[in-house]
């Protein structure tokens, strides 16, 4: 049942005709694609609902990666300086945009041409992200600024016993669990 339902993701996906496309793959029929064939995804990502992924100057998501609804990844931008005309003119900066593995981008983010976000990084709800960041960042804000930094020593761990979210949930078939919490500590992605 569960390889019938991958088949129908990937047959009503609007990401044929990709670069690459690794196993495991989800992504919402409503994701909007521009040039598939400079996108490439690897393995168990998952693409959320009205996610635009403009792959013009190219655009690689990796293996276990999870981009959230309304998320805009762009990888050109219109010439303004020493263009020909106003506002801008007919020329388009290449800039690609690598999303490294393991990375959590939450809902309505904006990731920005020449962009990489490292390994393991958390962009927060509504960021814009404009400059690169390293391995385990946590980015809020616009433009985003790292506001903190996940524990790489428990995040490495946890790759290492292949403890990926989608990969788990496709194979083992777990439901989630809610748990109410009411802790005091700052766990979101708050920008003072």
């Amino acid at each position: 049942m569960l390889r019938k339902l991958l088949g129908r993701l990937r047959k009503n996906n609007p990401i044929i005709g990709l670069r690459l496309l690794g196993s495991g793959v989800e992504c919402d029929a409503s994701v909007s694609v521009v040039h598939p064939e400079r996108l490439a995804i690897g393995n168990y990502v998952y693409i959320g609902p009205r996610t635009y992924l403009n792959a013009t100057g190219g655009l690689e998501i990796h293996d276990h990666t999870i981009i959230s609804q309304e998320v805009a990844v762009l990888s050109s931008l219109h010439r303004y300086k020493e263009s020909t005309m106003v506002p801008y003119d007919a020329v388009e900066l290449l800039r690609p945009v690598t999303i490294e593995r393991c990375v959590w981008i939450g809902l309505r983010a904006i990731i920005m041409p020449g962009v990489t976000i490292g390994e393991g990084s958390i962009v927060g709800a509504g960021a814009v992200v404009t400059k690169s960041c390293a391995a385990g960042s946590i980015l809020a804000g616009n433009p985003a600024r790292v506001v903190a930094t996940r524990d790489m020593e428990r995040y490495q761990e946890l790759v290492d016993n292949k403890q990926f979210y989608l990969l788990k949930k496709q194979t083992e078939c777990f439901s989630k669990t809610e748990v109410l919490d009411l802790k005091e500590e700052k766990d979101c992605l708050e920008v003072s």
